[in-house]
């Protein structure tokens, strides 16, 4: 399930006459059933959402906030995400993305929603001096953040791993029609491992700030059931 339809770089030969329009509501992500979210996000989320931990192509961990089971995200009707629930950021930052260029990161958006300059307003891309406006700036606070976040997670679900706490789990419920869903490839905390570390191992946690989101992640767990009503 993907967000992205038409991804392009923005650069200056190309988008020094456009913007981007702006994205009202979450329908973008209707059929997302995995969100990525990142450590700093556990907190707020783990009182809507099941947290667990994946590997993506190239074996690096992250961890993702699930929505839905079955091409159905669960938190959103109509465009509109549910109240009270945290959107998270790897949903809000649309339309724009990152993208690698060997070891740079380097900022895209989907296309689909490119407008002129002068339909983009205070969205368009580059000012008349063909830098780019505070709008860019903006954009790319956020996203460095995010991704800053994301590196830290990695960090965090390495170490989890390193102590030997993750085991694969199977994520089982009902879809609309009754039938029963089972997604697999996630990862959760072995609580009773945890319980076993030595003293050493358990400073080393608290030092690192890593009890407080192993914490919101055991509890986001008991929001499994949500997933199927």
């Amino acid at each position: 399930m993907k967000m992205y339809n038409n991804i392009e770089l923005i650069t200056k030969d190309e988008h020094k006459e456009f913007g981007v329009a702006n994205v009202e509501g979450f329908a973008h992500a209707k059929e997302l059933t995995t969100s990525m979210i990142t450590m700093s996000e556990y907190y707020q989320s783990c009182k809507s959402y099941p947290i667990v931990f994946a590997k993506n192509e190239e074996e690096g961990w992250f961890s993702v906030a699930l929505l839905g089971l079955e091409k159905e995200n669960k938190f959103l009707k109509d465009g509109v995400w549910k109240e009270d629930c945290y959107i998270p950021a790897y949903i809000r930052r649309y339309p724009f993305i990152y993208i690698k260029n060997e070891d740079d990161l380097l900022l895209g958006f989907d296309a689909d929603h490119k407008v002129s300059k002068e339909e983009a307003g205070e969205r368009h891309f580059f000012d008349k001096d063909e830098n780019t406006t505070e709008f860019v700036t903006n954009v790319l606070t956020f996203m460095n953040q995010v991704q800053n976040s994301t590196k830290a997670t990695k960090e965090f679900i390495e170490t989890l791993e390193e102590l030997d706490l993750l085991e694969a789990s199977n994520i089982t419920g009902n879809n609309a029609e009754g039938k029963e869903i089972s997604i697999t490839g996630f990862w959760v905390l072995k609580e009773d491992k945890l319980n076993e570390l030595t003293q050493k191992n358990k400073t080393m946690l608290c030092k690192k700030s890593y009890m407080q989101p192993i914490t919101a992640h055991l509890i986001s767990l008991s929001n499994i059931q949500k997933l199927s009503k």
